[in-house]
């Protein structure tokens, strides 16, 4: 819709603006078709490839058909990602820019790093007197983000790790005579939310299961990984340990802290590790580095996480679009106390979950998967199959 005469129209039509920082997620696109669908009456303008287009006030308007259909459950992402280190200076440019543009709303998804810009950007906003209301929509595989139960994006890559991780315990027992220790890393710079996802067990294959797996939050100590690696070998022919990307950083000197995640991490730990228990225990060992996928697996995404996305997106839209309602908020994710599995949606102040990390519990730090039987409670009904929920979702988003 035009924006005649630069006139504000707050209660008839807002102009709102909505971009991605950080990387895709398997879902982050239903959370924009969420958005869209709920401010179909108002114009939205994109902020494509991240902060950097904040900063440069590069604001595309949304195009005719808005997201197309068959982007919707597709991976990757529509608007485009991307990461910076912003100053204060960045902040400035980004308020003049929506001020400039007559912005009513601005909306960023994305995880804690995006969640402190947004909260610095509406901090500024009000020094400035630039009436700017803002919604941040949660999206991190990590679910490193406080505020939520867990985040959009972690349950379908949750699934995706749970059930690569089953098939490669699978090969690893056919390959043991050859290949006896097998180290597997998932994402995870500071937490071990992914890496324990891994251990989540299969109905009537008990047989394959992981026997250790090691996060960032219990540190990390090589003697006695050894020495425990050569100790499951000996009790089980094989040994089958998962590690998150973030444990043994001295071993890779990977950017793990970098700031805002500006610097690019390609693995690296397990293949390090698995050089070591071959040089030091003599067992032949195979480091494999799951990547990118477990962010973007389109055709194992998870029922809940689907829904929630588009969820999560809508509410942020109508927060923005409702003047009465609080600004400022990041849109949570939280359950309902009861039987079965259900969520809802509590705004949350960007303050609260402003750059916090939200590490693993003290209840689920353990090495042992089968020490983990109340988190695999915890994760089992975020991970269910898409099945036939597929239409009425892209129904709901469109």
């Amino acid at each position: 819709m035009a924006h005649h005469g630069g006139r504000r129209r707050r209660g008839v039509v807002m102009r709102l603006v909505i971009g991605q920082t950080g990387a895709p997620t398997a879902v982050v696109n239903r959370s924009v078709a969420g958005f869209l669908d709920a401010s179909r009456e108002h114009e939205v303008l994109l902020a494509r490839g991240g902060p950097d287009a904040l900063v440069r006030a590069a604001l595309d308007p949304l195009p005719p058909g808005g997201l197309p259909a068959g982007e919707v459950e597709r991976g990757g992402s529509w608007l485009g990602g991307g990461r910076r280190a912003t100053t204060p200076e960045d902040v400035d440019a980004i308020v003049a820019g929506l001020a400039a543009r007559d912005v009513d709303g601005l909306c960023l998804v994305g995880g804690n790093g995006t969640m402190a810009l947004l909260d610095a950007v509406a901090r500024r906003a009000t020094e400035r007197g630039v009436a700017l209301r803002t919604a941040g929509i949660p999206k991190t595989i990590d679910n490193d983000l406080d505020g939520v139960d867990h985040a959009p994006g972690y349950a379908s890559a949750a699934r995706f790790v749970s059930t690569v991780v089953q098939d490669i315990a699978r090969d690893h027992r056919a390959m043991t005579s050859i290949e006896p220790v097998r180290i597997v890393e998932t994402m995870g710079r500071a937490t071990g939310w992914l890496a324990l996802a891994a251990t989540l067990p299969v109905t009537g294959d008990d047989e394959h299961v992981v026997h250790r797996v090691h996060l960032p939050e219990l540190g990390f100590d090589v003697e006695e990984f050894l020495t425990d690696v050569a100790g499951l070998v000996e009790r089980h022919g094989r040994a089958l340990v998962v590690v998150s990307e973030g444990v043994a950083t001295d071993l890779t000197a990977a950017p793990i802290h970098a700031a805002n995640h500006t610097t690019l991490l390609v693995g690296g730990v397990a293949r390090r590790l698995a050089e070591l228990v071959t040089t030091r225990l003599g067992l032949p060992a195979r480091g494999e580095v799951l990547g990118v996928a477990q962010r973007c697996a389109s055709h194992l995404v998870s029922a809940a996480d689907a829904r929630e996305a588009v969820e999560v997106g809508g509410l942020a839209a109508a927060t923005l679009l409702d003047p009465a309602a609080p600004t400022a908020v990041m849109v949570g994710v939280q359950r309902r106390p009861g039987p079965g599995y259900r969520a809802h949606h509590p705004l949350v102040p960007l303050a609260e979950v402003a750059a916090r990390v939200r590490t693993v519990p003290e209840r689920w730090r353990r090495r042992d998967p089968a020490d983990l039987g109340d988190f695999h409670a915890w994760l089992a009904p975020l991970v269910t199959p898409q099945a036939d929920s597929t239409a009425a979702i892209a129904l709901e988003a469109s």
